[in-house]
């Protein structure tokens, strides 16, 4: 067992590698997001994060529509709406939504790229409405 965990671990290198490039390109793209678990030690394959206005559902679907997969709230609130208790647990405040993404050994650079893309569109909306209010 302790063979094969070793052989996973070149993978788990790449599947972080490409974490902190998602990670990146929401710091990049949203200099105002809350990325929850930097500094810690935490799962490689997962970012977990928070952009200030906007809505984890509204985000959730809009990446859907441009093609990419992920989750609003954290992993033991899968299916539920409202508030993330493990958020609240941590000191945030109940209005805070966050974006789940899960990366694997598939994960290329097209997917990081439709990221960003998605990521980007999201935020220029965000900053339509900031304008018009």
């Amino acid at each position: 067992a302790a063979h094969e965990a070793l052989a996973g671990l070149p993978a788990t290198d790449a599947v972080r590698q490409r974490r902190d490039e998602i990670e990146a390109i929401v710091k990049s793209l949203v200099p105002d997001a809350e990325i929850f678990g930097t500094g810690a030690p935490r799962l490689a394959n997962t970012a977990f994060f928070a952009i200030a206005g906007v809505k984890a559902e509204t985000a959730q679907i809009a990446f859907d529509l441009a093609g990419v997969a992920l989750s609003a709230g954290s992993a033991c609130s899968s299916g539920k709406v409202g508030p993330s208790h493990v958020l609240k647990a941590m000191g945030y405040g109940d209005s805070l939504g966050a974006l789940r993404v899960s990366i694997g050994p598939a994960t290329g650079a097209e997917d990081i790229e439709l990221f960003r893309v998605a990521l980007a569109g999201i935020t220029a909306r965000r900053a339509d409405r900031e304008r018009a209010a």
